[in-house]
This record gives C-alpha cells, sequence and structure tokens, in this order.
C-alpha cells in the first residue's frame, strides 16, 4: 500500500467523545441561559474564550502529527411513507432522537450485523451517530478515522454503507433513512409525523412547530437567543424558479425559522494536518475550493414545497441562523459603522497562512473586516502572529449564544468550553479546527459540499476532496485568488445550474513543482501510469518505454576531476547523481540509509517516460566518515555533508540543490524531487526556475467553468484538478499488482479495481458528477 502523503502518526480527529458537532457546537449537560439572563457574562465567556485559545496555541504550536488522519460526516433526515385508501403519502419523522438512543444501546450487537451486511472487513469496524439541530435528522460518521494508505479510500463507501445500514435496522415499516439536503416540503400543511402545529414559543414560526427541534435544551436555546438578538423572527428569501404557469407576483420563496437552514443536511470532511503552519495553508486553498464543490454537488431545487431558481442550500442556512441586528445588517444609516457584511454561517473573510509561506500576500486579503480589537491585542501580547491573531478576533465580534449555567466560571487551562462557543457558531465555509484537550492536532474542516442521494456519490466526492488536499500539499499548489473573488465565486455558486451554465473565478498559475513528464501532450488533460514494465539491462542500462536508462556507477578511487564534467554530456532528458554507501557482498551498505534509498531510486528511474541517466557514486566508510576533505566534500558542485544524498543535474550542467539524508529519504521526498523538471511545470510549459519563481508567479485571474476546472483548459492553460489527482496518485506510485489506477477519463474504465475518478461531459442536472469506483 501506499502512504497518500507521508506517514502520520496520530489518534483520533473525529473524537468519538468530542463536545463540537460540525453544525450544532458542543452538547454538554446543564440548563442554557435565556438571552436576557446571559447579558451579565456573555462578556466573561468572550475574555475567557481567548484565553483558552492562547493556552491551547502555546501548548500546541509546535506540534507535529506524523500520520495523515481524515474523517467524513453524513448527515440525513427520517421521514415516514404512508398510504391510506389508496393514496400515498410522505411525512417527515420525528422519531430521530428516539432511533439515536436504540443505536447507542445496540451499539456493538448492531455494528457486527451492519457489518456483515457491508461487507468491508477491513474498514474502521463500526460508525458514531450524532444528534443534529432537528428531531428528524441524525449525523453519522466513522468510529475511528480513515488513515494514509490507498486502501482507506476503498473503505469510505463501505462504511457510509455501514452506518445506513445500521439505522435501516431501527426504522419502522414505511419509515426511510435519505441523505437529501432539504425535506421538500418542509413547511408545507401538517408535514411533520405525528403533526404539530405551528407559532410555538421558541421559533415563533408561522410555517414550523417547534416540536420538529432536538429536544436537547442547547437547540431550542440556540433558535429563541438568535431571534431574540435578531430583535426579529429570521427572514429567509429565495428566488423562486419562474415558467409560464407561475403567478407574477410570486418572486420569492419565504421561509421565517432556523429549521428551514439548520435542518439542511450536508456532507463534510475533516483532515489532520501535520502541523500548524500546514493546517492554515491547506485552511486557505480548501477555502477557494468552497464555492467551486458547493456547486459541483449542487443539490437543493426545491423548499417549503416550490421550485428554486437555486440549487445549493448554502443561503438559506445563513439566513436562518443571521442574529445581526438592523444596525449590524446595514438598515440603519446613522449607525453605519456597526454594519457587519456576513451572517455568523458564510465564506471565510481571512485567509490565514503564515506570512512566511511562500505564496501568501497581503493583497488576497482584500476585505474591510472587522475584528474584537480586545481580544487581537491579547493574542499579539502572547506572542501570536498578526494574521492568526485577527482571524480568531474576527471570530469574536459574535457574541456567544449559548452559555450553560454550570459552565461559567471555568479553569482556562484544562476547559475549552467558552472558545468552542464562539468558534463552533461561526459557521464558515471551511473550520480551522485547534487541537482540544485531547490528543487530537490542528485540523481543518472542509463544510461546503452539498450531500447526495447515495453513498457511491458521497463517498466519491469525500475521496474526491480527501485526493485533491494531498495533492495541494504534495505539488506545493498555488490555488490562491483575493477572498473578493472567492465571495463572488460563492454567489455564483447559487445561481441555477452553475456548474454546467456558469463561470468561476480562476488562477491561472497553480504555481506548482508537479512534473509534465506525467502528462500526455493532449491538451493536457489526461496522466499516464508511470509505472511500466521493464526489460533486462546489460552494463547497468535499464530500457523502459523505449526510452534508454543509463546507470554508471564510478568506483570512489576512479573519480577525477573530469568525472562530472564527462557525465554532463550524456545525452539524457534527466540526469541524476547518487552519493551513497557501498554495498558488501550482501547487497547491504554500512550506511541503512542508504540501503534504503537505492531501490526507492531506482525503481522511480523506470518511471520516467524520456531518456534518464544515472550516476551512482558510492563511497566507503572508512575514507568518507569524519573526513572533511573528501573529494565528493570538497567539490562545488557535490557539496556532499551527509549520506545518501540525490542530486538533479540541469541544463548546461548545472547542478541542482541537492537531496540529502537528513532532509528526506523516504519514497514521497524522492518521487518529488526527482518528478519536476525545470523546464516543463503544471503552469503549462513555463520556463520559470522552479523555486525561486514559485512566490512571484504570475497572479492573472480568468472567469471558467467548473468542467475546465476540473478537467483543464489545454494548451498552455492550468491542469484540471482530475489530472493533478491522478498525477498524484501516479507519484505515490498507485499502481501495482494491487492497486492500478486508470486515466479515468473515459479511455480506460476497466483498468481501476482500486480507484478512478471520472468526469461526465454531458449537460444533465450534475454534468460534472465525479465518479469513485471503491471495490
Amino acid at each position: 500500500e501506499r502512504w497518500l502523503l507521508l506517514p502520520r502518526r496520530g489518534i483520533h480527529i473525529l473524537d468519538p467523545n468530542r463536545h463540537d458537532s460540525s453544525k450544532m457546537g458542543f452538547l454538554v449537560k446543564g440548563k442554557p441561559l435565556s438571552w436576557k439572563e446571559s447579558d451579565k457574562v456573555r462578556e466573561y465567556v468572550k475574555k475567557h474564550g481567548v484565553e483558552q485559545f492562547i493556552h491551547i496555541w502555546k501548548k500546541n504550536k509546535d506540534r507535529e502529527d506524523l500520520d495523515f488522519l481524515w474523517g467524513d460526516e453524513v448527515e440525513g433526515f427520517l421521514c415516514q411513507l404512508t398510504e391510506k385508501e389508496g393514496k400515498k403519502a410522505i411525512k417527515l419523522s420525528l422519531r430521530g432522537s428516539e432511533v439515536l438512543e436504540k443505536l447507542k444501546e445496540a451499539e456493538k450487537e448492531e455494528t457486527e450485523k451492519a457489518e456483515e451486511k457491508a461487507g468491508c472487513g477491513t474498514c474502521p469496524p463500526s460508525v458514531i451517530f450524532h444528534p443534529e439541530y432537528g428531531c428528524f435528522m441524525i449525523e453519522t460518521t466513522p468510529s475511528a478515522p480513515y488513515g494514509g494508505f490507498v486502501r482507506d479510500l476503498r473503505c469510505v463507501e463501505a462504511n457510509m454503507r455501514l452506518r445506513r445500514a445500521k439505522v435501516k435496522e431501527h426504522l419502522k415499516t414505511g419509515e426511510v433513512y435519505s441523505t437529501m439536503t432539504t425535506y421538500p416540503l418542509m413547511g408545507v400543511d401538517k408535514f411533520t409525523l405525528p403533526p404539530h402545529d405551528p407559532n410555538g414559543p421558541v421559533a415563533k414560526s408561522q410555517y414550523v412547530p417547534d416540536q420538529l427541534i432536538n429536544p436537547h435544551p442547547r437547540f431550542a436555546t440556540l433558535t429563541a437567543n438568535i431571534r431574540t438578538r435578531r430583535g426579529s423572527k429570521v427572514d429567509i428569501r429565495v428566488p423562486m424558479f419562474k415558467d409560464k404557469n407561475t403567478p407574477p407576483a410570486d418572486t420569492e420563496i419565504h421561509m421565517d425559522a432556523m429549521a428551514f437552514g439548520m435542518g439542511c443536511c450536508c456532507l463534510q470532511t475533516t483532515f489532520l494536518a501535520r502541523n500548524l503552519e500546514e493546517a492554515r495553508s491547506l485552511y486557505d486553498h480548501l477555502a477557494v475550493l468552497g464555492p467551486i464543490m458547493l456547486a459541483l454537488t449542487a443539490a437543493t431545487p426545491l423548499y417549503r414545497g416550490r421550485v428554486a431558481d437555486t440549487d445549493v442550500r448554502w443561503s438559506v442556512i445563513s439566513q436562518s441562523v443571521d442574529d445581526r441586528t438592523p444596525e449590524e445588517r446595514g438598515e440603519v444609516p446613522e449607525a453605519k459603522e456597526k454594519a457587519l457584511k456576513k451572517s455568523r454561517y458564510d465564506s471565510i473573510s481571512l485567509f490565514i497562512a503564515d506570512a512566511a509561506n511562500a505564496y501568501f500576500k497581503d493583497k488576497y486579503n482584500d476585505l474591510n473586516v472587522k475584528f474584537d480589537k480586545e481580544a487581537f491585542d491579547r493574542m499579539r501580547k502572547e506572542g501570536l502572529d498578526e494574521i492568526l491573531a485577527k482571524h480568531i478576533a474576527h471570530l469574536w465580534i459574535r457574541d456567544p449564544l449559548v452559555i450553560y449555567q454550570s459552565r461559567v466560571e471555568l479553569d482556562d487551562t484544562k476547559d475549552v468550553d467558552h472558545f468552542e462557543n464562539i468558534q463552533s457558531t461561526n459557521w464558515q465555509s471551511v473550520r480551522f479546527k485547534p487541537p482540544p484537550n485531547s490528543d487530537i492536532g490542528w485540523r481543518v474542516e472542509f463544510r461546503t459540499m452539498e450531500v447526495q442521494l447515495t453513498d457511491f456519490e458521497n463517498a466519491a466526492f469525500t475521496v474526491f476532496i480527501a485526493l485533491v488536499s494531498r495533492a495541494i500539499l504534495a505539488f506545493a499548489l498555488n490555488l490562491y485568488i483575493p477572498i473578493s473573488k472567492v465571495d463572488d465565486n460563492m454567489h455564483t455558486a447559487h445561481k441555477r445550474d452553475a456548474v454546467t451554465s456558469h463561470k468561476f473565478h480562476w488562477r491561472q498559475d497553480l504555481g506548482s513543482t508537479i512534473s509534465q513528464h506525467m502528462l500526455k501532450k493532449n491538451g493536457g488533460t489526461t496522466v499516464t501510469n508511470p509505472l511500466k514494465s521493464t526489460s533486462g539491462s546489460n552494463n547497468g542500462g535499464l530500457k523502459a518505454s523505449g526510452f534508454m536508462r543509463s546507470i554508471i556507477e564510478v568506483k570512489e578511487s576512479e573519480f577525477r576531476d573530469d568525472t562530472l564534467d564527462n557525465f554532463c554530456r550524456v545525452k539524457a532528458d534527466n540526469r541524476f547523481v547518487l552519493v551513497y554507501g557501498e554495498l558488501d557482498e550482501k547487497g547491504e551498505s554500512w550506511c541503512p540509509g542508504c540501503s534504503r534509498a537505492l531501490p526507492i531510486v531506482e525503481a522511480k528511474l523506470k518511471s520516467f517516460q524520456s531518456s534518464t541517466a544515472l550516476l551512482k557514486l558510492p563511497v566507503s566508510m572508512k575514507l568518507f566518515k569524519d573526513n572533511e576533505k573528501h573529494p565528493y566534500r570538497i567539490q562545488e558542485r557535490l557539496n556532499i555533508q551527509s549520506i545518501p544524498t540525490l542530486i538533479r543535474v540541469g541544463a548546461k550542467g548545472i547542478f541542482d540543490t541537492p537531496l540529502a539524508s537528513k532532509w528526506c529519504t523516504d519514497t514521497f521526498c524522492v518521487n518529488q524531487y526527482m518528478a519536476y523538471s525545470a523546464a516543463k511545470r503544471l503552469r503549462g510549459g513555463s520556463t520559470k526556475a522552479l523555486l525561486k519563481e514559485d512566490s512571484k508567479g504570475n497572479d492573472s485571474i480568468s472567469e471558467t467553468t467548473i468542467k475546465k476546472i476540473m478537467l483543464g483548459q489545454g494548451g498552455s492553460e492550468p491542469l484540471g484538478l482530475i489530472p493533478i489527482v491522478h498525477a498524484y496518485l501516479d507519484m505515490i506510485e498507485c499502481d501495482s499488482e494491487v492497486s492500478r489506477v486508470g486515466t479515468g477519463l473515459g479511455d480506460d474504465k476497466t483498468s481501476c479495481p482500486a480507484l478512478s475518478v471520472s468526469v461526465c461531459s454531458s449537460a444533465s442536472l450534475s454534468a460534472c458528477t465525479l465518479s469513485v469506483v471503491c471495490i
């Protein structure tokens, strides 16, 4: 099996005992305070929430998690099919909380039964169920995170089937667990079972009853406090789809309760980052992808029994929890300074990459973002950098919505309740998740995707975004565009059929180190499999795919001043020098790292689709160790300080920065180092220098379709995300007797027992549907 990025040791990223639910925040026992009751403690909670984050940051700022762990969350709802006197009907079943209790009671027994039905003995052995806003909803996650192996990708769909099977075993006859984004008839007549009347004291909605709110006191308090703080009921308006039969006066679909938004179901993924810096960078890049994946997964065309002129849920949820006062909504001209541009549920407003990130530029944060000055100053005083401090301080412009009477005075070094109180009720397109007080590291949650009808589709998007996240890091992709353009893309994603009919802002220079040798010259849209069958070699020469592989070995005693010059005259598209500890009669080196490096490098040579030469320079321990005058050390072009060391030789005999053992000797680093070519890059044949110019890359942005974003634009234009994913899979050598990866673009559908990512270009409801085949 192959690592998706690098071996990482860690634990759960979706803590089975977690307090934070993806949408609804942490749940604890106790009595929540009403909005009026919380007047005296809100500022205390905000102040100590900052102190809790400072403690988390100090404790974990240097944390490293080597294992790549990740997970998904799938939400669904229960509905009841009925038939009376030949008339069929469907109602929203309010038994979600009851089913959850039964699932918990019979967890072990039900797991074994469902696992047998799901038919996957290698996947996480169980699942975990969580409550959501509606008592008709159930959220599901795997009981353990997926890991960094290719085999974990094949477990996603099976685990999703396992979850559905477990829920199904506790349903009544005619009851269905559906993974749809929203119940289409919510708010239409008596739509619940059992039936209830609207206009309850909590939501005060003219359409929906309070009884569909989860019975945990947090949810009713959240609903009431949002309405109270706002000064009125929430006011949700969605444009209505109009045809010849639509009355002229009907232009909008009106909704008036939090349930219309927080009753929507989502598909979310969470990724454990190696460290704080990686989490911040991944957060930024996934934020750019948020609108793209929202449009690509669009699945919400119906509200309150009407057809909408949009097909995504995001704006409805945003409006459903909008607790801004009239002044904050900009409705009071004399209080413009108090206006907040966005709801608590919206796209991000700040990129947060570390200032040392070569791609990040201050100009990308081009929104006028308000932030809590007191919180910002406090964090800066404790050593946080300006960018991260501003991100947290921006969240702190919101009030805590639910405060538990018994959880006010806490130990800020042990508890995180006050931090999570505000953090978990800022529902943004991507969530930056600091480590809680458990053995979990820095995480990033991707939140924009819409849940799909089938486990197959949900697994497809889950696996795809997981692979994209790995490719972003592996190839050092640069997806940055100004935040204002990300917001524009979010608006575009809300347009009906945006996936096929509208264009999105997209960066033209992806600034990556991915090699073009992995790509066929067919408009830059398909990817080859780099590992080909090889024939035998004579005198150190390897032949593969019609290209010569020359391996030249020069013994230590035979090395001359002109050895490197002669090697530079070898006619080959790719030239490398490998310095390593010589081998004994058993083929083992006195340098353990060298024994590992040799087969990795030689295997990589077989993957090149052009002529390649390798100069092998074995050294003896006796002559090399502690010998500062060794020719390889004092030779300026080699400058060997440790072994094994791999050096790439560029045009005109220019020796590139060496990849030394003290940096990295594993398969991933060697693959990445040997993959990129100074003359051919992801940006479409640019001849700019590889590393030095990346941070100065072309900032041009164009408007393009999602099909081109996914498949590529051909010629010298940027590659698509799908070819990049395939190049990534090729790079980690996801091509073996166990798992082969085809192109997945229609020309090799049968060669993929492990994984295939494909795109359908037909103009259908989901014209760019991604299909991941998990076996």
